[in-house]
């Protein structure tokens, strides 16, 4: 008994799905005022490949026999010269009168034109699309917005015919009275919110920008300015509001924009990155197809949008292609900022994937694959942002850490030189400062020959690293001379951690009679009126150590006027002092 319930309930489902297509092209009713209407199952479409008909044609019947009822979820055929009539009709059983609309959803349609039929007569007509003025539209309105007044028992059988050079998708959607306007409504607030984002965002970057510096900021302000106006005109924004009336403008902007987005996309990502650091091989590739996409620059009002349309597809395909192979190569190497780059470009390269499919044909026209690029992008800046603040604070790392030895550089230590001295003019606060210098650096390493002599550095570097504790910080003052900043420090036990470094290096550093020099200097043991007099002091003290026979520590004192006084001190136990 089951197995004959299951086989009635598979033959009903199998007569279901084969009578589906029945119902296309089937008068939609509309007695009751409909709130919102997918319009695809009424549909019934034919193809024109040769533009053979025309509006004298719409009422004969070898037209009209050439429509067959539509048999896929969506009438969306990718990019193809032909002519495309779609067909369906409405009918008021009741006995009031509809105002009703509908929607064609695609705003870069090049052609549309439409006829509305009642008793086999026209009794509307509109000439239209993308490459007529925005006047030309029956509502304004960025997508196409068409008016049907229906009276009792009425029914009209609306033509549409659809011409273009671009990828052909036909969403079409029928609103009542008071459905449309609330739609509409959110739709535009919805939009407001989106490219209120990139005015935000790009206001930031340009304040980040002027402050840091960092040219990574500026590639990713020119990606934003460009992403965002191929938006505006993607989505009929730029038409209705910025060239309404010169729309061959538009078609010239769109491809103009779509391969500036590209192009510094590419070097946004680069720099973000540092992939000529990181992969030579797609530095390159980069460059070359960056070089492609200028000349496509060059030939867009030679040639056209039409031709350029599927080849800019392409490249976009694989620019996105580099974009991710950069992530994934700078995510191996390391680089901190790859992972939320690659977070990124995972959420919006799946934004792109739906829409080009759809583009393509391969994917049915709807609010998921149309707004592909939106819903991928609101992701992927967000995501973008967040990189690029981790690579900003790598490369402010980078930029105050010293390439050879790994310690802080000299820019950094300037800077919390006259931080730390600030801090200590108060009178219990205690600062010390060391100058440390290789001796007879030089000599050897006309011995030993410059890489050795690298070497030595880094040993040193190492040792320093090791011995040295917070709140001390060692840094590479430049050349073979290198600094130890101890806050909180006095200055017995700065003179006690100088002999110990004396010591260790001596004997850490795996080279023979590598010794160095130090000068140490106390804040409470000086008069001084700024970070600068504050280091000379030590570097005197320095000098004190190198003419008192060097591998030494030399303490700074008040009174110490010269190198030439300094020479006169007698050292102490390793230690020299003047005073």
């Amino acid at each position: 008994m089951a197995v004959v319930k299951l086989t009635r309930a598979l033959v009903l489902l199998v007569l279901v799905i084969l009578a589906r297509p029945a119902l296309a092209g089937a008068p939609l009713d509309v007695e009751t005022s409909p709130t919102e209407v997918n319009l695809t199952p009424y549909l019934e479409v034919y193809e024109d490949p040769y533009a053979r008909f025309g509006v004298e044609d719409l009422r004969h019947d070898s037209f009209n026999a050439q429509f067959e009822p539509l048999k896929r979820e969506s009438a969306n055929y990718g990019f193809s010269s032909s002519d495309w009539w779609v067909r369906f009709s409405v009918t008021n059983s009741g006995d009031r009168y509809q105002n009703l609309t509908f929607k064609l959803d695609y705003p870069l349609l090049d052609h549309v034109d439409v006829w509305v039929l009642s008793g086999g007569r026209i009794i509307r007509t509109w000439e239209t699309g993308n490459r007529q003025p925005f006047s030309s539209r029956a509502v304004e309105h960025r997508d196409f917005l068409f008016p049907l007044a229906l009276a009792a028992e009425e029914e009209q059988t609306v033509y549409l015919r659809v011409r273009t050079k671009g990828p052909v998708n036909i969403g079409l959607t029928l609103y009542g009275h008071n459905t449309l306007l609330p739609t509409i409504e959110l739709e535009y607030m919805v939009f407001g919110a989106y490219f209120g984002g990139f005015i935000l965002l790009a206001l930031c970057i340009s304040l980040l920008y002027l402050m840091d510096r960092q040219v990574a900021f500026l590639y990713y302000l020119t990606y934003i300015v460009s992403y965002s106006s191929y938006m505006m005109a993607f989505n009929g924004l730029a038409f209705q509001y910025l060239w309404p009336e010169a729309p061959e403008f538009g078609q010239i902007s769109r491809p103009i924009l779509l391969t500036l987005s590209i192009i510094f996309l590419l070097q946004f990502c680069r720099s973000l990155l540092g992939i000529e650091r990181v992969s030579a091989f797609l530095h390159r590739c980069v460059t070359g197809l960056q070089c492609v996409l200028v000349g496509v620059l060059i030939a867009v009002p030679v040639v056209g949008y039409g031709v350029l349309v599927e080849p800019l597809a392409i490249f976009l395909l694989l620019a996105l292609v580099l974009v991710l192979a950069m992530g994934l190569v700078a995510h191996m190497k390391g680089e901190p900022a790859a992972k939320y780059y690659l977070w990124a470009w995972s959420v919006f390269l799946g934004g792109v994937f739906i829409y080009l499919l759809k583009v393509f044909g391969v994917l049915p026209h709807n609010f998921v694959t149309h707004y592909g690029f939106q819903i991928g992008s609101f992701f992927e800046f967000v995501f973008l942002s967040i990189a690029l603040g981790v690579r900003v604070r790598e490369l402010r790392i980078q930029s105050n850490v010293d390439g050879l030895t790994g310690l802080a550089n000299r820019r950094h230590f300037d800077r919390e030189l006259t931080s730390e001295f600030r801090l200590s003019d108060r009178p219990e606060a205690e600062l010390c400062l060391m100058v440390l210098d290789v001796d007879h650096f030089k000599d050897f390493n006309d011995k030993h020959g410059h890489p050795v002599g690298d070497k030595v550095l880094k040993e040193l570097a190492l040792v320093l690293k090791k011995q040295i504790r917070r709140p001390g910080t060692a840094f590479r003052y430049g050349g073979e001379e290198f600094a130890v900043l101890l806050p909180r420090t006095n200055l017995d036990d700065a003179r006690v951690l100088a002999e110990r470094l004396r010591t260790r290096i001596s004997k850490d550093v795996p080279f023979d009679d590598v010794t160095v020099s130090i000068g140490v200097v106390s804040r409470r043991d000086g008069s001084f009126d700024s970070s600068a007099e504050f280091f000379n002091a030590g570097d005197k003290a320095l000098y004190l150590a190198k003419n008192t026979g060097r591998n030494r520590v030399a303490i700074y004192r008040t009174g110490m006027k010269s190198f030439v006084d300094a020479r006169q001190a007698s050292p102490v136990a390793g230690s020299g002092e003047a005073g």
